[in-house]
């Protein structure tokens, strides 16, 4: 524990450096002072919206960014012959994405909303979306060579994930797109403001459960492919 609690901390000072906290306090600072002006009767749509489409999910690009950094650093060959494992290294980075997501995530709701809404489901949905969409933006970055390759596949895949936004507004009945891995981000956040079924939210904690493992290994799997190549060539 004492292990990951040290790698945390140093990921944490290295994302500080790179600006990482300063970028998401100004997207924090910018939805602010946009839905402050909202009425109170159009906010929490609105909210809702922000936090499943920009403000849960800036890992996706924040993480590639991370790491074409470090590749042209070759900090990835370093991990062969250093005690860090793999999922190790991907772990730490995407907690402390995590983290600032849902930091900013609760700082924006507490200055346009305030606190009356259900904080487990909230705090649940924010790193539901977070873990599994940062790692899963590694895993088409590590597909490409920099991040102007990345930006356009990567803007139309996460175009794809925010399709259960459909099912918030009632256009598109509910069960169909919550298989999307977006999917049960969208269930807590519906029930962090709202209500919603029990088998709903059985369903959203147990298929996060499934993206958490599979995310983390298909990842995992990635970086080990990239590190052979890296040594490699």
């Amino acid at each position: 524990m004492s292990r990951l609690l040290t790698l945390l901390r140093w990921e944490a000072t290295i994302q500080f450096r790179l600006g990482i906290f300063y970028a998401a306090a100004a997207v924090a600072a910018m939805w602010a002072l946009i839905l402050i002006w909202l009425p109170d009767a159009g906010i929490e749509p609105v909210l809702v919206s922000i936090h499943f489409i920009d403000l849960g999910v800036f890992g996706f690009f924040f993480m590639p960014g991370i790491y074409y950094l470090e590749k042209g650093d070759r900090v990835l060959e370093g991990l062969v012959v250093t005690p860090l494992r793999t999922w190790e290294y991907l772990s730490v980075k995407v907690v402390v994405l995590s983290v600032a997501a849902f930091a900013v995530g609760a700082a924006v709701t507490l200055i346009v909303y305030g606190a009356a809404l259900n904080w487990l489901w909230f705090t649940i949905g924010i790193l539901a979306m977070s873990y599994p969409i940062s790692l899963l933006g590694f895993v088409i970055a590590a597909r490409f060579n920099g991040i102007s390759e990345y930006l356009v596949p990567g803007a139309l895949i996460l175009a794809i994930l925010q399709i259960p936004l459909l099912t918030y507004f009632d256009i598109v009945p509910p069960p169909l797109l919550y298989i999307l891995p977006s999917g049960p981000g969208m269930i807590f956040l519906t029930a962090a403001f709202g209500s919603i079924p029990l088998w709903l939210l059985i369903f959203a904690l147990l298929y996060t459960g499934v993206l958490f493992v599979a995310g983390t290994r298909l990842a995992q799997r990635t970086l080990q492919q990239v590190i052979a190549r890296q040594v490699g060539g």
